[in-house]
């Protein structure tokens, strides 16, 4: 007990010393906040790149790819067994784009990525991101007669309706010729 009160006495008469602790206190707590931002933001960018690159990528430099994917796919599950969650083909092919911007043409470098729909879904979160709740079960880019998402699948969060996505589906799409009531937009 009578340390702290010695303690205090010393701090209570000395502010050169109060300042030093306080200063200190301050910059321990900054390195503590610091490294929590980093640790969460490292946690997020691994995530979303693990979302989209898978663990391990097999992958042929010549212009005519694997000439047996199929086979290779086959190979490579056998070596490794049941230690493989999932695995795709995909194809990516680089291109040039040409199009006209206010009568000027403008050449941009493309990459064409195929991928396979009916394996894709198990190694990548793409599917969490198309609007159409049975498009994320199984890919697909099919327009669809109804039951979008009038609300934000992907926040965390309660979110207002999307209520753009009311009438989404076919039917609009398609141009059935009659025009939409105006408290429709």
């Amino acid at each position: 007990m009578y340390k702290l009160l010695l303690c205090w006495r010393y701090l209570r008469t000395r502010w050169i010393a109060l300042a030093s602790v306080i200063s200190v206190t301050l910059g321990v707590a900054t390195m503590i906040v610091v490294n929590a931002v980093m640790a969460g933001f490292a946690n997020e960018m691994q995530t979303r790149i693990h979302g989209i690159l898978s663990d391990l990528v097999f992958e042929s430099h010549s212009l005519s790819g694997f000439q047996d994917p199929v086979w290779h796919m086959e190979e490579i599950e056998r070596a490794a067994g049941d230690q493989i969650a999932g695995m795709t083909p995909t194809v990516a092919v680089p291109a040039m784009l040409s199009f006209q911007v206010r009568n000027q043409w403008v050449t941009r470098q493309v990459m064409f990525i195929g991928i396979d729909p009916a394996t894709h879904a198990q190694v990548s979160d793409f599917g969490q991101y198309l609007q159409h709740p049975a498009n994320r079960q199984q890919l697909s880019f099919d327009l669809r007669e109804g039951g979008y998402d009038t609300i934000d699948s992907q926040s965390p969060t309660e979110t207002p309706t999307r209520p753009a996505l009311e009438h989404a589906g076919w039917p609009d799409a398609a141009g059935t010729g009659q025009s939409r009531s105006p408290e429709h937009g």
